[in-house]
């Protein structure tokens, strides 16, 4: 309880953007939880196998590591406030086609939608509550805002579980509705019960926009840029431009003087490469997890609601444990040791079919692997000099998302063939040498090290700088 109350304490210390961003991720939780419980399902109960399933999730996937690079962009050019609405407004549009739309050119044109959508208001989220905190507060902050969109998901999941055996009951909503709207709800009463499910944890998400709307407006100033160019002498379009042709000059000729082992071992490069084999792997099993559940284990949809919703609970717990456990052992031996100690259960989850036992299982693997997913966000960024941050977490999302992209739908087709075995043991492999790589080159205390060098030649940039 003393835990809790420290962290409502804290709460009341962050920045206010930090605060109003928090409060609309928790409003946005609930949406998040019930989609989550329920979209593969729905998908299912239209008829169609997890192959197709694994498609619509590989367009939305396509979608957000496209539109990783632009969104970076649009945000130096924009501010986050602008894009987070916008994005949010373009991310309801496209769920509310993927709930009403059923033939597959729509779900796979909206999933697309989708996700470009949701790559804008993923790659605001680390940029942002960087640049909304303290270095002292950032891994609680970054811990925080996982487990506040984790709580509200909880609660969605559970509420997903739940509602459409609620409105299946209904003989109204599950009868003859007029012409119009029978031409865009689902006729089977399994797959309607779904829908309306759906479109009501749309409805749930408005109130999101709120906080969102009270932001400091953070576009850039253009008035100030242009006159930094006048004192360069030179127009503004013009010196940006030739700013970005020396970056990648500079970028070039850097890559030339280093040898391929430096380039290869450099912060960066690891993190990217831990990046994607983490997505690759997740993108294996993790959208089937519901259908592994609800049609090869035998759970109902309430069930899973409440399984995924406990592991999601005990997710918001150890994360709220882990900057306490970085404390004592550090930043990489946090995320190192809890990832690790997550793989033996995924292996026995892979080979044991017994609901009682998989269903703990299941809360512990998750709780684990997730258990230190802020401390990794703030370090991945922290270790890259405040300069290139943006771009690096544009990439970091980049590799993630491609990577989950091209897994998903071959997670799908050995699903279809071969079974769940095959996918769960194979993301075991790639988690495995995530891990060795994390461990291998920030392992030892090197990491640590690496901060406190970032940090300095931070310091000594906004020294020369004033």
């Amino acid at each position: 309880m003393s835990l809790l109350v420290e962290y409502l304490r804290q709460f009341g210390r962050f920045q206010r953007n930090a605060r109003l961003y928090l409060i609309s991720n928790a409003l946005s939780g609930m949406t998040l939880g019930i989609i989550q419980v329920l979209y593969n399902l729905y998908l299912v109960s239209l008829g169609y196998k997890t192959d197709f399933v694994g498609l619509v999730l590989f367009m939305t996937t396509v979608g957000a590591g496209l539109a990783i690079f632009p969104a970076g962009l649009c945000i130096d050019r924009f501010g986050s406030k602008a894009i987070l609405i916008w994005a949010s407004v373009a991310v309801g549009v496209a769920g509310t086609g993927q709930f009403l739309l059923r033939q597959p050119p729509f779900l796979l044109c909206s999933g697309f939608i989708a996700g470009v959508a949701g790559a804008f208001i993923l790659v605001v989220n680390a940029p942002f509550l960087t640049q909304n905190s303290s270095s002292s507060e950032r891994s609680l902050l970054f811990s925080f805002t996982i487990v506040v969109t984790l709580i509200t998901t909880v609660l969605g999941e559970l509420l997903g579980g739940v509602l459409p055996v609620w409105l299946r009951a209904s003989t109204w909503l599950m009868g003859a509705w007029p012409a119009w709207l029978e031409a865009i709800l689902a006729h089977q009463p399994e797959a309607r019960a779904y829908q309306l499910s759906l479109l009501f944890a749309g409805l749930i998400a408005i109130p999101s926009f709120i906080p969102l709307f009270l932001l400091s407006n953070d576009r850039p100033n253009r008035v100030s840029e242009r006159k930094d160019a006048i004192m360069r002498l030179e127009p503004p379009e013009k010196g940006r431009k030739l700013s970005m042709v020396n970056q990648v000059k500079q970028t070039l000729q850097r890559w030339r003087e280093s040898d391929i082992r430096g380039l290869l071992y450099s912060p960066l490069v690891v993190l990217v490469l831990v990046q994607a084999l983490i997505g690759f792997g997740a993108g294996l099993f993790i959208p089937y997890f519901n259908l592994y559940f609800v049609h090869f284990l035998g759970a109902s949809p309430a069930l899973f609601g409440t399984i995924d919703g406990g592991a999601n609970a005990l997710n918001a717990v150890l994360i709220l444990v882990a900057p306490l456990l970085v404390l004592r052992i550090g930043r990489v031996n946090t995320v190192v040791i809890t990832r690790l100690a997550s793989l033996p259960v995924l292996l026995v989850i892979s080979l044991v079919i017994f609901l009682p036992l998989i269903a703990p299982l299941y809360l512990l693997r998750q709780g684990l692997m997730d258990m230190g997913n802020g401390v990794f966000q703030a370090f991945s960024m922290e270790v890259i000099p405040h300069k290139r941050r943006g771009v690096a977490n544009s990439i970091y999302q980049a590799a993630f998302y491609i990577a989950n992209a091209l897994a998903t739908p071959i997670g799908g087709f050995l699903i279809a063939r071969s079974g769940y075995r095959p996918v769960f043991l194979i993301a075991i492999v790639l988690y495995t040498v995530s891990v060795l790589m994390l461990w291998g080159r920030f392992g030892r205390g090197v990491g640590e090290r690496l901060l406190v060098d970032v940090r300095e030649q931070d310091r000594r940039e906004e020294v020369l700088v004033k």
